[in-house]
């Protein structure tokens, strides 16, 4: 479908003429514009550009033709025929609403003049993926695992993780956002998923930006069980052979890695286990004051239990010590109840 036709004014020398005429009192029509008439969230990286079309009445002259973008003259930096005119912005055009006006004489003499509008979206910031992990780097999943993957860039945007299997087909796991910039997918991994290693791909996306980045290990799916395998306990069978249990997954914590720091009072916790499952969660603040140079003892900010969603997510807001000072750390402690593993640790430091 053609765009819409831009009407033309007959100038004569006089100035522009703010007139709106039909298709057939037009003495030349200036057809197939970009950005489109009245076009919204222009990326301002865009080139202006249009066709002219003689049907009906005379051609151009091209050496007559004059275009301004917001009022300035940039014909010398333009591409301009008999039937086309184009310009690429050497610098990105101004958020907000720009106009391009095209003058012109035709070969009977008479000043044409057509102008547009359209809106260019305002200033985004650059995407960026920071890091990008999996929980089957180091060990194969196999059958009834939580394939993890934890994903840390630009916060409010649209991720997904790529599982390139073998170099041949690509699955797409749909992540959420746990924590502001930290993205989570899982998979429970079925007898059919077997990947010798497999590459994993983030995808981040925001408006019309998109970017990528893999993972610096591949992951492994078998069907042999790895992890932790414990005894079934009561039911009815009387077999002797050996059953297939679900392996455990030990909490982590995605919001945060070991070392990093707080900025405010307070933070928000967030972590993956097991779906369903409950956590014990302890964060306890070893205070130090004068610029950590003196212990003010310790204080428990957190001691209870929180329940993973079905995909094994779980938040929890950690309020500040009685004293805030830089130099206090944070030892944070998961769980995951009924199971013995080793908790897992990491420690924040307060700026």
């Amino acid at each position: 479908m053609r765009k819409p036709l831009l009407a033309l004014v007959t100038t004569a020398g006089l100035g522009l003429l703010s007139l709106t005429l039909s298709p057939a009192a037009l003495a030349q029509r200036v057809i197939e514009v970009s950005p489109d008439l009245n076009s919204q969230n222009v990326p301002p990286s865009s080139a202006i550009s249009g066709q002219f079309d003689a049907a009906g009445g005379s051609a151009i002259e091209p050496n007559s033709v004059r275009i301004l973008v917001n009022g300035q003259d940039v014909t010398n930096r333009s591409t301009v025929t008999r039937n086309f005119f184009s310009y690429r912005p050497d610098q990105p055009l101004p958020p907000g609403q720009n106009r391009v006006q095209i003058e012109f004489r035709n070969t009977a003499g008479q000043n044409l003049a057509v102008g547009w509008n359209f809106t260019v979206q305002q200033p985004q910031a650059a995407l960026e993926i920071n890091s990008i992990t999996h929980n089957a780097a180091n060990n194969p999943l196999g059958p009834g695992s939580n394939f993890l993957a934890t994903l840390n860039g630009t916060p409010n945007s649209q991720v997904s993780i790529l599982m390139v299997q073998d170099g041949r087909t690509i699955r797409e796991l749909r992540a959420q956002e746990v924590a502001a910039g930290v993205y989570v997918a899982t998979l429970n991994v079925q007898a059919s998923d077997r990947i010798n290693e497999g590459i994993i791909i983030g995808r981040l996306q925001r408006q019309n930006q998109t970017t990528y980045a893999a993972a610096p290990q591949s992951a492994i799916f078998t069907t042999t069980v790895t992890g932790n395998v414990a005894p079934q306990l009561g039911g009815t069978g009387t077999g002797t052979g050996p059953v297939s249990v679900q392996p455990e997954l030990q909490p982590i914590f995605t919001s945060h890695n070991d070392g990093e720091t707080i900025t405010g009072r307070g933070f928000t916790l967030s972590g993956q286990g097991q779906p369903n499952a409950t956590i014990e969660i302890n964060v306890v603040a070893r205070v130090r004051v004068l610029g950590g140079v003196i212990s003010a003892g310790n204080e428990t900010l957190i001691d209870q239990s929180v329940r993973t969603d079905a995909n094994g997510n779980f938040t929890l807001r950690v309020p500040p010590p009685a004293i805030l000072s830089s130099g206090t750390s944070y030892v944070v402690t998961a769980t995951t109840r009924g199971t013995t593993d080793a908790p897992t640790q990491i420690t924040l430091y307060q700026r």
